[in-house]
């Protein structure tokens, strides 16, 4: 991913603590553990998606980036807002899994984690570990793209589609009144 992409996802992360929504959830989804190839895990990221803006009624923020490493093959990470009150059951995200896929569902295809400090999206220790997190999804930027931005480049592997992205509602900037 190109210097601009990266710092857009940055941007948004940002965003997302400005309308409410800080991100506090970490979710992997290895694409080829549930036994798709990376050519149709762009229209499975783009249904997973879905599936979760649906169930949150738009209540929701979230960036995400796609890699294809050796041994993990085709995966996506999200960084997302969860709102409070609300968890993701292992139950909900497996149904969506197959429905996606349209096979049954493999241990460990879905990862997902809370980020430390969430609580206090004002403090030091969300900050840190926010920090963590987003360098971690965006370590597949290009390698002066991550010099650039101060993070460790690792190769993210031929991807199919698109690379990255965010929801709408980052996709500009919060205006200031």
């Amino acid at each position: 991913m190109p210097l601009d992409k990266a710092q857009c996802l940055i941007a948004a992360a940002k965003r997302a603590g400005a309308i409410g929504r800080p991100f506090n959830r970490f979710i992997t989804v290895h694409w080829e553990a549930a036994g798709l190839t990376d050519a149709e895990a762009m229209r499975a990221t783009t249904a997973f998606l879905k599936y979760w803006r649906e169930w949150l009624g738009g209540e929701t923020a979230y960036i995400w980036t796609r890699e294809n490493g050796d041994g993990k093959g085709s995966h996506l990470h999200i960084l997302a807002h969860l709102p409070e009150g609300r968890e993701i059951s292992g139950r909900r995200s497996i149904h969506w899994i197959e429905r996606i896929t349209g096979r049954t569902y493999q241990r460990r295809v879905i990862l997902t984690e809370k980020i430390g400090g969430a609580g206090q999206p004002d403090g030091a220790h969300y900050a840190e570990n926010l920090g963590a997190v987003l360098a971690y999804i965006l370590k597949g930027a290009e390698p002066e793209a991550a010099a650039a931005i101060g993070i460790e480049h690792e190769h993210g592997g031929r991807i199919i589609g698109k690379r990255c992205g965010m929801s709408r509602n980052l996709a500009r900037p919060v205006s200031k009144r």
